[in-house]
C-alpha cells in the first residue's frame, strides 16, 4: 500500500464528514437562521457541491499508479461486472420511490413535506441506494481490483454504515413511532429472501 492509497483512503472519508456535515439538520439550521433566501435553495447547492467537491480526488486518484491487490482473473472480473449491473438495475428502481425533482432540490418544497414511504423497493429494503451505490462500488472493485479502488469502497462504505445511522436519526424525529415500526420490520441494507416465523 502506497502513499497516494492513503491519501485517497482519507480523502474519501473526509468528502464522507464533509457531506454529512452539509446534511445535518444543525448546519442546515444555521443557514437558514443566517440565510433565508439562500436556504430555499439549499438542496440544489448541496447536490451541486457534492457533484463538484470530489473532482480533485477523482482526478489524483485516476492519476496516480496503483498496483492490483491480487492478478485478477476473468471470471472474477465478469462477477464484478454482473453485481455492479444488478447495483444500476437496483439504484434505477430505488429512484422510483422517491420524489426526484425534491431529492436533486429542484422543487423548492422542504425535504420535511415528502410523505412517508414504505411501498415497492422501500418495503424490501431501508435504503435501497445505499445498496445500490455499495453494488457499484465493490462490483466496480472486482473488475478493477487495484489498491486505489480497494481505498475508495472501503471508505465509503464506512461513510455509508456511519452516514445511515445519522440519516436514521433525522427520520425518526421527521416521522417518529411510524419510522420506528418500519425500521424494526424492513432490513437496513440487505433484503430478506426468506420469510421469518
Amino acid at each position: 500500500m502506497t502513499l497516494s492509497t492513503i491519501i485517497i483512503f482519507l480523502g474519501w472519508l473526509a468528502y464522507g464528514l464533509f457531506h454529512s456535515l452539509l446534511a445535518s439538520s444543525q448546519f442546515k439550521g444555521i443557514i437558514e437562521a443566517k440565510y433565508s433566501k439562500l436556504f430555499s435553495n439549499y438542496r440544489l447547492l448541496f447536490v451541486v457541491s457534492a457533484l463538484i467537491s470530489p473532482l480533485p480526488l477523482l482526478y489524483y486518484h485516476f492519476t496516480t499508479t496503483s498496483s492490483e491487490v491480487w492478478n485478477n482473473y476473468r471470471e472474477i472480473r465478469l462477477f464484478g461486472g454482473i453485481i455492479a449491473g444488478i447495483g444500476l438495475a437496483v439504484l434505477r428502481k430505488a429512484f422510483g420511490s422517491y420524489d426526484s425533482k425534491l431529492f436533486f432540490g429542484l422543487s423548492k418544497a422542504p425535504e420535511s413535506s415528502e410523505a412517508f414511504k414504505s411501498d415497492g423497493i422501500l418495503a424490501k429494503v431501508r435504503h435501497p441506494l445505499y445498496t445500490a451505490t455499495l453494488m457499484l462500488f465493490w462490483g466496480w472493485f472486482l473488475f478493477s481490483n487495484s489498491y486505489h479502488n480497494l481505498a475508495f469502497c472501503l471508505a465509503n462504505t464506512l461513510y455509508i454504515i456511519v452516514g445511515i445511522q445519522w440519516e436514521e436519526k433525522k427520520l425518526v424525529q421527521q416521522y417518529g413511532q411510524k419510522y420506528l415500526d418500519y425500521k424494526s420490520n424492513v432490513p437496513m441494507l440487505i433484503p430478506k429472501f426468506w420469510k421469518g416465523k
